[in-house]
């Protein structure tokens, strides 16, 4: 479940509300859309019913880690696949729940801006140790604990920083957002090394949508993470703070109906399990077919879904993707309405290759044990656009066997 944000629009100020996984904005007051860069971790408050009488200054925010995503895990000879969404508080107190629970669903956020003029608790759990948490967490409960973990990953996941508000008031400690009372201050509180102001490198910055090539303006879903500029046939992605131009090619629809789903293209070398070309895929991955003169000439790449999807249905969509390669054409350099937003960061489709792999295989026995020693030398990558049609419960590829049911496409958004 995504959190409701509120915030102000960096272009006239006036109050703006987004959803967790949105980058582009619009202001109804401005009419001025803007895309969010996101340099680290962004950091939200619950709201407060803070009396009147405590100063705002004198609140204390206290960090939760939040972690929602995908988890793959290659455990023995299984696949296991996860959908996680946890809080998990940044410092260890008897006084406060080790979660939020589902408050910061059930409730609006705010980012943290200057008007917060309270103490920010430094938290002491980085980003990784709460993934390492959840995994934890997901092993203690699964039936797999007992065998060799041959890989791990991440895909699609989001980490953020929740604070909840606290005051002090003759020596105690409450909850600001309900205004129970907790117990006792503690020291940890008072002390002002473990403190901070409010840092202004904490809100994110914004980019306008103008194309840096032709200075049409650019479109997008509000959870697109490429912006499209259809007056020059352009793809643009976020990078250091400024749009840069991705590669691109799109298989034309043959049919009104259709619409054009984004797969990142993903040419490897291995080392670990030796797989140069297609042909050495199918053969390592052991795949019922007929190995020929048209596998050996075709290096070997993943296609994987550009787009965030439940865990099981990615990895069958990437599979599916991977072993029709042969079936697409080259495409040409020109955009198509509609097109479906790309959700899926390219360097987290890298990180779910391992996971790809072992879903693909058909003997285990051969390629799990070696997951642990699988490296992937990245040669190129592009963005690929292929044609669905809608048939209004399924998209059909038009070159291909492969399908996806229409809402799961458009349950992934909410990821």
């Amino acid at each position: 479940m995504d959190l409701l944000i509120s915030h102000a629009c960096p272009s006239c100020g006036g109050p703006v509300e987004i959803q967790e996984a949105d980058r582009l904005t619009s202001c109804v007051f401005c009419d001025v859309q803007n895309y969010m860069v996101n340099d680290g971790l962004l950091r939200y408050v619950l709201p407060d019913q803070v009396p009147e009488h405590i100063a705002r200054e004198n609140i204390v925010y206290f960090p939760y880690l939040r972690f929602k995503g995908n988890m793959f895990t290659c455990q023995g000879l299984e696949l296991d696949t996860k959908v996680l969404d946890t809080t998990h508080r940044g410092l260890e107190t008897e006084l406060l729940p080790l979660s939020l629970g589902l408050r910061p669903q059930a409730m609006k956020v705010a980012l943290v801006n200057k008007s917060h003029t309270g103490l920010f608790l430094r938290r002491k759990d980085t980003a990784v140790k709460i993934l390492q948490r959840a995994s934890l967490v997901e092993d203690t409960i699964s039936e797999l604990n007992e065998q060799t973990l041959n890989h791990r990953a991440f895909i699609g996941e989001s980490v953020s920083c929740i604070y909840l508000p606290l005051y002090i008031e003759n020596g105690m400690v409450y909850e600001g957002v309900l205004g129970r009372k907790l117990g006792r201050a503690e020291s940890w509180l008072t002390d002002k090394q473990s403190t901070v102001r409010y840092q202004k490198e904490w809100e994110p910055s914004y980019l306008a949508t103008i194309c840096p090539q032709c200075g049409a303006s650019m479109q997008g879903e509000r959870d697109s993470l490429i912006m499209n500029c259809y007056n020059c046939d352009s793809c643009w992605a976020e990078k250091n703070g400024k749009f840069v131009p991705v590669p691109y090619t799109l298989l034309p629809a043959e049919k009104q109906e259709s619409i054009q789903l984004p797969f990142w293209r993903i040419s490897v070398e291995t080392t670990g399990i030796n797989m140069r070309t297609f042909a050495d895929f199918l053969t390592a991955t052991n795949q019922p077919v007929v190995v020929n003169w048209k596998h050996e000439e075709q290096n070997l790449e993943f296609w994987v879904p550009a787009m965030k999807l439940r865990p099981k249905i990615f990895l069958k969509l990437a599979k599916s993707a991977t072993l029709s390669q042969l079936t697409f054409s080259d495409g040409e350099k020109k955009l198509q309405k509609p097109l479906f937003p790309v959700t899926l960061p390219l360097k987290e489709a890298v990180q779910a290759l391992k996971s790809i792999v072992a879903a693909t295989t058909v003997n285990k026995k051969d390629i799990m044990p070696q997951l642990p020693t699988l490296t992937f030398e990245i040669k190129s990558t592009s963005l690929v656009l292929l044609p669905f049609e809608d048939t209004g419960h399924d998209l059909i590829q038009e070159h291909s066997s492969l399908a996806v049911a229409a809402s799961v496409v458009q349950f992934g958004r909410k990821l």
